[in-house]
């Protein structure tokens, strides 16, 4: 999960809703860019980082009670290995191709693993395997799975930093990365809060975006079940944000 802290308290938001706004994102890019088979690699980017947030499997506070943001936690081998898999049993059910692209995703996220942990490593290469064969089921090439990934690395990074909430004030640039078609992105805010991404790869000159998150207004809390209890039944909020081609 997403957690950013404020006068209020906690706002927290899960990666399903980072993903579903990802895919809003991508959604809005520029028809050509889009290729093929398009609501498959919709559904891989929406999805990407489903089946994250389990109570039964993980404590999500850190040790002085306060919600865990997703880049402060230990990277437990056994933890993200079960994780993997079960999001990849949820993307075989659907179809290959979203396959693919999810398992790409695993690779960028835990390639770097590989030399520490041997069963990173076997996993690593269990992907890699399937990944080949699976690119033959859909006639895809390495470019054309290449350039497919950069949408998902593209709409995951914009999606973090408006989850963040770190997009910068006045008028200052943040890189977003380097992905579709090889340009580097930046993303960047004025004085009336409207965003501005450059260079312009979307269809329409303007769009608007929303993504739900929880507003906790409590510290800290005594315990995961206490967490996740406040976490259920804490109404849900609505970020909105528009996005503006840099006139």
């Amino acid at each position: 999960m997403i957690v950013n802290s404020n006068a209020e308290g906690w706002e927290i938001f899960s990666h399903s809703a980072h993903g579903l706004l990802a895919g809003k994102i991508a959604d809005e890019l520029k028809q050509d860019i889009k290729g093929r088979n398009w609501v498959a690699t919709l559904t891989a980017i929406v999805e990407h980082d489903d089946r994250q947030l389990n109570f039964r499997e993980k404590d999500y506070l850190t040790k002085i009670g306060t919600p865990q943001d997703f880049l402060d936690e230990d990277r437990n081998i056994n933890e993200i290995i079960k994780r993997s898999r079960r999001l990849l049993e949820q993307a075989r059910l659907k179809s290959s191709w979203v396959t693919i692209l999810v398992m790409k995703h695993l690779e960028f996220l835990y390639q770097d693993l590989s030399e520490e942990s041997k069963m990173i490593h076997r996993f690593m290469n269990e992907i890699s395997v399937e990944i080949k064969d699976l690119m033959k089921v859909n006639s895809l090439n390495d470019r054309e799975v290449h350039e497919l990934y950069q949408i998902m690395v593209f709409a995951d990074r914009c999606s973090l930093i408006l989850c963040q909430n770190g997009v910068p004030a006045k008028d200052r640039e943040l890189e977003i990365n380097t992905s579709i078609q090889n340009r580097k992105y930046v993303i960047s805010r004025n004085e009336h809060d409207e965003i501005f991404i450059h260079p312009w790869i979307f269809e329409q000159d303007s769009f608007e975006l929303s993504c739900e998150y929880k507003m906790l207004e409590k510290a800290s809390f005594s315990g995961n079940k206490e967490f996740e209890d406040c976490l259920r039944n804490t109404p849900i909020s609505l970020r909105h944000w528009k996005i503006s081609k840099l006139k």
